[in-house]
């Protein structure tokens, strides 16, 4: 068989809209304290859910980590060999929501990184008889999940990733195509939950390649003090009152004379920086623009200075309306 293609990503849309049951929804922890990790039986959750014609089922399992606290694995396994691969992914997209809110859930003011890992049945063909069968790993890429609603993208970048790979696959001439999908793992970590880490920026409309990076600050400010504004989310991007409440102008207002600004006219132009830097020895600022889907970096630090002091990188883009 050659799957080259996501024919029905959006089959499971459709399909939640007619659940018919969920079945046999169990779970089970070892909670002995003096159990080792590889000893803890897994919590395990089965799933039925009504795709017609027929109903696709798979369990879904925590495997036991050393770093529970921060690293979490959940293993997606059909029930049955066979099914068509696709199929199967899309029926899990449902749990897999659950799997992630659950994560969110379980934490306060944190975001996670996640990323599905496929382990794939390849089976070589020659001569219309397969020659040659392995199991191997596919791993998308680690990705940043500032709350739920980035949900729906994070799954399109996933698969639009794993896509890829397996077209590679198939395409190199090699003979391997993909037979089956024997289980994936969802891998989830723990990571500071900062709001305006979303790639959206309040005052421009990002590039698409910028925009999916989500890793774009753009604080509020009040008319022309943005650049102080983004040193000061920079520098103080643990503190629990910015992971809290980021949006508010209040909250940095205990900060506000920890630049020396005074004789620079605001807002803050390139050729200001090497005075800045000179008023303030703790940091000093790189800065990057944006220009035909590239970064460019147009100015660096003063030479010898960037080992002793903080480097704020700051991207200058340009709004297209202005």
């Amino acid at each position: 068989m050659y799957f080259s293609k996501f024919p029905h990503l959006i089959l499971i849309e459709n399909a939640l809209s007619r659940v018919i049951n969920r079945t046999e929804m169990a779970s089970s922890r070892d909670t002995s304290s003096s159990s080792s990790a590889s000893d803890r039986p897994l919590e395990s959750t089965n799933f039925a859910i009504e795709i017609e014609p027929t109903s696709i089922q798979f369990s879904s399992a925590i495997h036991a980590s050393a770093h529970d606290d921060t690293l979490q694995v959940r293993r997606f396994t059909p029930a049955s060999r066979g099914l068509e691969p696709f199929h199967f992914l899309s029926s899990t997209k449902f749990a897999v929501l659950q799997a992630v809110e659950m994560r969110f859930d379980s934490s306060e003011n944190k975001s996670i990184r996640a990323q599905l890992k496929f382990n794939i049945r390849m089976v070589r063909i020659k001569e219309a008889a397969v020659i040659n069968a392995e199991d191997k790993w596919i791993a998308c890429g680690l990705e940043l999940l500032s709350d739920l609603r980035d949900f729906e993208l994070w799954w399109l970048q996933q698969f639009s990733e794993l896509e890829r790979k397996i077209d590679a696959y198939n395409s190199n001439g090699s003979g391997w195509i993909v037979e089956q999908i024997n289980y994936f793992d969802l891998c989830s970590a723990l990571t500071d939950r900062i709001r305006y880490y979303r790639g959206r920026c309040a005052n421009f409309s990002l590039p698409n390649q910028l925009a999916v990076k989500k890793a774009i600050i753009n604080p509020p400010s009040d008319g022309n003090n943005c650049f102080l504004f983004a040193c000061l989310a920079y520098l103080h991007i643990r503190d629990p009152g910015v992971m809290k409440s980021c949006h508010r102008l209040t909250t940095y207002s205990r900060w506000l004379d920890e630049i020396d600004l005074s004789g620079i006219a605001l807002p803050v132009a390139i050729s200001d920086l090497d005075v800045i830097e000179e008023k303030n020895s703790e940091i000093c600022f790189t800065v990057f623009s944006w220009e035909d889907d590239e970064a460019y970096v147009i100015r660096q630090p003063l030479p010898g200075i960037c080992a002793s002091r903080k480097v704020i990188p700051l991207l200058l883009l340009r709004n297209s309306s202005s």
